[in-house]
């Protein structure tokens, strides 16, 4: 029987049957006529044969279907098989349709399991049947302790679980559908064999499974889907672009406030640096004020003085009215307009006529 097909550099092969010496030698032949790019890159020499990169395996495909059996013959198929993926080949197994025992122990040497809906992974302590005397049955109990340990942390490195909760449930002897397979990470995905849609394209029908065309048909659909991306990046291209010289134009606006913004900054200091000299001039005109009407003050006394009149007194005018104080009047005046004032009317201070008291 045919096991292994190679194509495109990916080899196929099966375990449809039981695991015995017999199955086990056949596929291991098929396996081990494969290598990939790691075994090319060492100069690998596998029997008579010298790897080249032409022939170099990048995937290897495995479909179970096995009831389980031989625990020594399947593990040396799942040695076999992490073998080739120490040769730089990438192991998928299919589970199709079961998988139990030994066969789902050789289903963890693949870095990615498939399993299709309605399949089934089965997983149970080791047994053997035993027949002589308690020492006989002691040395295959204590084998069978030893395989059972071993296949349980086979199951824990694949799933990331713990080797005691593996071994538990291989006591219990469980059977694992396609969603519980996956649950307890037995499995990484679903295989779905869904009816073709109406609106296939014309590979599909004329090449119906052939490799080629669904890679042609992959990159067709890849290609329609690129194609539409860029038409969306162009949509927003153009609406992009209708949004420029909105944009430009804020620009310009924010940039001419900023201008104005500066211009007032400008104005206020030159403002606030004009009213402190205001302010300075103000202290000294007041400063001077005061000066000045002492001045004033003290001239008048010194004129009043030498007129022999130190302290007035208040008289009456000729019409009856108290006469008008000049001193007073200059009292309420600022410096500049008593001395005008004094000017004017020195004749009558310093008169006898209009002296009087303040």
């Amino acid at each position: 029987m045919k096991l292994l097909t190679i194509e495109n550099r990916v080899a196929k092969v099966r375990l449809n049957d039981a695991v015995t010496p017999w199955s086990a030698d056949d596929l291991i032949a098929d396996i081990e006529r494969s290598y990939g790019q790691k075994a090319v890159a060492e100069n690998m020499t596998l029997g008579t044969l010298q790897c080249s990169a032409d022939e170099a395996l990048e995937t290897l495909e495995i479909e179970i279907n096995s009831p389980g059996g031989s625990v020594l013959d399947g593990y040396r198929v799942y040695n076999s098989l992490m073998q080739m993926r120490g040769r730089g080949v990438e192991i998928i197994a299919t589970v199709n349709t079961l998988a139990a025992s030994m066969g789902s122990v050789i289903l963890m040497a693949a870095n990615k399991v498939r399993i299709v809906e309605g399949g089934r992974i089965m997983i149970h302590e080791a047994s053997q049947a035993v027949a002589g005397d308690a020492a006989t049955h002691a040395r295959a109990a204590k084998l069978l302790e030893e395989i059972s340990e071993e296949i349980a942390a086979i199951y824990a490195k694949r799933t990331g679980g713990d080797p005691d909760e593996m071994r538990e449930l291989m006591k219990a002897e469980t059977w694992m559908g396609a969603a519980e397979a996956m649950e307890r990470k037995f499995a990484d995905e679903i295989v779905q064999f869904d009816t073709p849609a109406k609106g296939m394209s014309i590979l599909s029908k004329l090449f119906p499974g052939n490799d080629e065309a669904l890679k042609i048909e992959a990159a067709i659909s890849e290609n329609d889907s690129l194609r539409a991306d860029l038409t969306t990046a162009h949509a927003l291209i153009e609406e992009l672009s209708g949004h420029a010289e909105t944009i430009t134009q804020l620009r310009a606006e924010l940039a001419t406030e900023q201008e104005k913004a500066v211009e007032v900054t400008e104005k206020v200091e030159e403002l606030e640096k004009k009213a402190e000299e205001l302010e300075t001039k103000v202290e000294e005109l007041e400063k001077e004020t005061e000066v000045t009407e002492a001045k004033v003050s003290a001239r008048a006394a010194e004129l009043l003085a030498s007129s022999g009149h130190p302290a007035p007194v208040a008289l009456t005018g000729d019409n009856g009215e108290p006469p008008v104080s000049h001193l007073k009047a200059m009292a309420s005046m600022n410096p500049a307009e008593a001395a005008e004032y004094f000017a004017l009317h020195k004749a009558d201070i310093l008169s006898d006529k209009n002296r009087y008291a303040v």
